[in-house]
């Protein structure tokens, strides 16, 4: 267990004339936890279908009822993951829809099809009408959609259970599309460039670990993003159906279990309530003493605030101190002069945000050391968040494209995704040496340094574990982390 004093998010610039309550704010404190598999517990908290359905009748009493269930999915999550497809004219009509990102085409008939196979499923399966909510944004089912179907068809065991237990509720069918709308969202947070999930997702990540042995945790995310990578190259149905049952199939009855009750307890509390949901689900006196022995308690489980994948196969955690604020006068100071400690590390070097900068200050420097204006810096930072948004998986090598291609022909599409991201870091990285050739670029220690000012800058992508990373790998020197 790693053990640091860290903050999540952007921080605030709190200015000098700023109110003195608003300055101490600024200065709460948090811990940085590292799990790994060493610390993992061995077998999962066992959850069984009567005491499943008990626990979800009780919570469905205290979700609020909604006609939009994909947008409160959203709200819940705080993430636009909206499919990005362009759409393929012939004569003035559509003809495919492309994800951006993808090779294989969507076809109009395939579309057509798609959703005449949904229509039938829940005539079958559920009692008919648009039983998931597929076609509240039109007639046609984007990628949204399909990857929600793919969730569901996975699931298909599980919501039987589930609609059984919400069967003496008003709507029950509306319960159900909202539990896979909030799941399918919380599960496509791990497919972001930088999987992070925060807040209520944070929350429920936390839980997740444990009720769950990490390495299920770890299988659930990979096969996940199977399913996903499959879905968004279907074409049929039927191949949709394929993919959800080898996902079923990884996934297991118990882990689907403790999914659907975790999303049903986030539906039923919100962020704000959710940790006091949790003593009600079956196994909890086993999922927090393992919480506890880690450091964490599951009774402020809220105060989670963000989780990181780490390609190491860990995860860490961002936890606020309780009763944090400006626990010192030298805190309370630097909040006050609108500076804000991000990061402080066991060895006294820490990274805080000053001037809209955030710098990596060794222990034996003074913040005064830190340049009041940084014009190269600002360039360095605004060219890296552009160049990151021009990468595709079409910027890969073609040694990194093989290496991608390989991962996903075992089956390991996790560790894919994993080679994406360190395949866009190599291409930030490569593109901005090429446009400040001005600068000195080192493969070792910091980046760059600016021969005219002495100044020092790291490129580095923006997540809890990484940015944590690099202060403990280079902790000697004075630099701005430039991130993306």
């Amino acid at each position: 267990m790693v053990l640091l004093l860290a903050c999540s998010g952007t921080p605030r610039a709190v200015h000098a004339d700023a109110d003195p309550y608003e300055a101490e704010l600024a200065a709460v404190r948090y811990d940085l936890r590292v799990l790994s598999p060493d610390s993992s517990r061995e077998a999962p908290v066992a959850v069984g279908p009567e005491d499943f359905q008990r626990t979800l009748r009780a919570l469905a009493r205290e979700i609020p009822a909604t006609d939009q269930p994909m947008e409160l999915a959203r709200w819940l999550m705080e993430g636009e993951l909206r499919a990005d497809l362009q759409a393929e004219m012939e004569r003035g009509r559509v003809v495919r829809l492309l994800p951006r990102e993808d090779g294989s085409p969507l076809e109009a008939a395939s579309a057509v099809e798609l959703a005449r196979s949904y229509r039938l499923l829940c005539q079958t399966d559920y009692g008919g009408g648009d039983c998931l909510g597929l076609f509240t944004d039109g007639p046609l089912l984007t990628r949204d959609d399909l990857r929600t179907l793919g969730l569901a068809l996975s699931l298909k065991e599980v919501l039987r259970e589930t609609h059984a237990a919400f069967r003496d509720m008003v709507s029950p069918q509306a319960l159900v599309t909202m539990v896979v709308w909030t799941g399918c969202f919380y599960l496509l947070l791990w497919l972001l460039p930088e999987p992070v999930s925060k807040a209520l997702a944070a929350s429920m990540t936390l839980a997740l670990l444990a009720w769950l042995p990490m390495h299920t945790v770890w299988s659930l995310m990979d096969g996940w993003a199977r399913l996903v990578h499959e879905v968004d190259r279907a074409t049929s149905y039927s191949e949709i159906e394929a993919a959800s049952a080898r996902f079923r199939k990884a996934m297991g009855e118990h882990t689907a279990r403790v999914l659907v009750l975790l999303v049903t307890t986030a539906l039923a509390g919100g962020a704000a309530k959710f940790a006091a949901r949790l003593p009600k689900l079956p196994g909890f006196e086993r999922a927090a003493a393992w919480a506890e022995a880690q450091g964490l308690k599951m009774s402020e489980a809220n105060q989670v605030e963000a989780v990181a994948a780490a390609e190491e196969r860990t995860f860490t955690l961002m936890v606020r101190r309780p009763g944090s604020g400006a626990s010192s006068a030298e805190a309370a100071a630097e909040a006050r002069a609108g500076i804000t400690t991000i990061i402080r590390h066991q060895g006294g070097n820490r990274q805080v945000f000053i001037n809209g900068q955030r710098w990596h200050v060794p222990a034996n420097k003074s913040l005064k050391n830190i340049p009041a204006k940084d014009p190269m810096g600002d360039q360095l930072q605004a060219a890296a968040t552009q160049v990151a948004s021009r990468w595709s998986p079409r910027s890969m090598s073609p040694r990194e494209a093989q290496a991608v291609a390989e991962a996903r022909a075992q089956g390991e599409y996790w560790k894919a995704h994993l080679l994406e991201r360190e395949a866009r870091g190599r291409f930030v990285h490569r593109v901005m040496a090429d446009q400040f050739r001005q600068f000195r670029w080192n493969p070792r220690g910091v980046d760059a340094v600016d021969p005219s000012t002495g100044y020092k800058y790291e490129l580095l992508t923006q997540t809890a574990s990484n940015m944590e990373r690099h202060g403990r790998r280079i902790a000697e020197e004075l630099f701005r982390m430039i991130s993306f």
